[in-house]
């Protein structure tokens, strides 16, 4: 069923992801009640929304039908990777990551050589441009848990299976040409090298300089054509910073720093409730009609594509304080035990993953929308899972650790 939810997502079938999700949490478990419990820490996150709720109830219904569903879906696959946790064994929940990586990757490079030719092997990005192909970050994932799996000495293939599985993953990244799993392999790769810096506060300050970083307008970085992936790359940065909009082709080639910049202002001029708590249905107003569908011009929007702002429009800074204690208050807890070269690999491993993937949802969050995009399903499923076997794994090992010293005569 795993399968079949990364398949769908790499289509973007809502429906199936979601039908998908709600089946395993839904299928009997042994003590399923309290499988399910584990996810209260995550339930949090659901507190701003229904504080918005309350700020914007006059807003319209289905607005805020469909802000709800948004912001109840992270909580969704959390609990959906938690309760895999208790029906998926450690090992076949690798592999079938690993193997749902290598379908992916096979299939983006069946589709773009397809529609474009061999051109698409040197120029992948030429392929997702024209045929506009949809995605998983599966390939990305799989080769983080490979990668991580024999930095922490597990060993689940022979080596040259594990040099084949992790070569055609490698390739499904570079087939992708998406800049936005280049950001979460990136993330892993931090990973795969932050334990051997001896200062602990080193890494959190690298982490640190690179959020600002990505966030702060940078018009150093425009570049005059994005034909290429390097270029596009290197013109995301002017693209989501908030700038000056004389003009409509200045809007249209910055669309998504202006849409960002409009729902900054709309924010800024609420009321003091709207501030602190947002409100759920409220619509962003672009003030001008713009294009974003085939047929479509649209000048109010319910949705961003930063998804810290739509945070921020929708639940005011209680949602994003909320979100930030949650998150970072994880990788401070799982950073811990990554650093500690004297916790059990396994622990480590799963510390790294929680990790990856929370600082994957952070970054991505700012420009897709992260948290709320049936895209990156599997990215909040795999973080459900390690943070349940974290969970779990530590507890053992107190308890272990407990019984040696009660066993110890004085």
């Amino acid at each position: 069923m795993l399968l079949v939810l990364v398949l769908a997502s790499f289509f973007h079938v809502q429906v199936v992801v979601l039908a998908v999700v709600v089946i395993i949490i839904a299928m009997p478990l042994q003590q399923h009640f309290s499988a399910i419990r584990l996810v209260g820490l995550f339930t949090l996150l659901l507190v701003p929304a229904v504080l918005g709720l309350v700020v914007g109830y006059r807003n319209e219904n289905y607005n805020i039908l469909k802000d709800l569903y948004y912001f109840s879906l992270p909580v969704l696959f959390i609990l959906c990777g938690i309760v895999l946790a208790c029906r998926v064994e450690i090992d076949e929940f690798i592999r079938t990551m690993v193997l749902a990586g290598i379908i992916t990757s096979v299939m983006v490079a069946a589709v773009s050589i397809y529609f474009v030719g061999l051109s698409a092997l040197i120029d992948p990005y030429s392929a997702h441009y024209a045929i506009g192909i949809v995605g998983t970050p599966a390939p990305p994932l799989a080769l983080a848990l490979l990668l991580l799996s024999r930095k922490f000495n597990i060993t689940l293939y022979s080596r040259n299976w594990f040099n084949i599985f992790t070569a055609v993953n490698l390739f499904g990244v570079y087939m992708f040409a998406s800049r936005t799993y280049l950001v979460i392999t990136c993330c892993f790769v931090f990973l795969l090298l932050a334990d051997k810096l001896k200062k602990l506060w080193i890494a959190p300050a690298l982490f640190l300089c690179f959020f600002l970083f990505s966030i702060i307008p940078a018009d150093a970085f425009k570049v005059d054509s994005s034909s290429t992936f390097m270029a596009k790359i290197i013109s995301s940065f002017s693209e989501i910073s908030i700038n000056e909009y004389k003009t409509e082709q200045d809007i249209n080639i910055r669309y998504r720093g202006y849409e960002s910049f409009m729902a900054l202002r709309g924010y800024l001029s609420g009321t003091t409730p709207e501030w602190i708590f947002g409100g759920l249905g409220k619509l962003i107003d672009l003030k001008v009609f713009i294009r974003l569908g085939k047929d479509t011009e649209f000048q109010y929007i319910p949705v961003l594509h930063n998804g810290w702002l739509y945070i921020l429009v929708k639940t005011g800074l209680t949602g994003v304080l909320v979100y930030l204690l949650v998150f970072f208050g994880l990788i401070i807890t799982n950073w811990k035990n990554y650093i500690s070269a004297g916790s059990k690999p396994i622990i480590r491993f799963f510390s790294a993953i929680s990790i990856g993937c929370i600082l994957s949802l952070l970054f991505t969050n700012y420009v897709v929308s992260a948290f709320f995009s049936v895209e990156m399903s599997i990215i909040m499923i795999t973080l459900g899972y390690s943070y349940l076997n974290f969970r779990s794994l530590v507890y053992k090992v107190k308890q272990q650790e407990a019984h040696h010293t009660q066993a110890v005569p004085v």
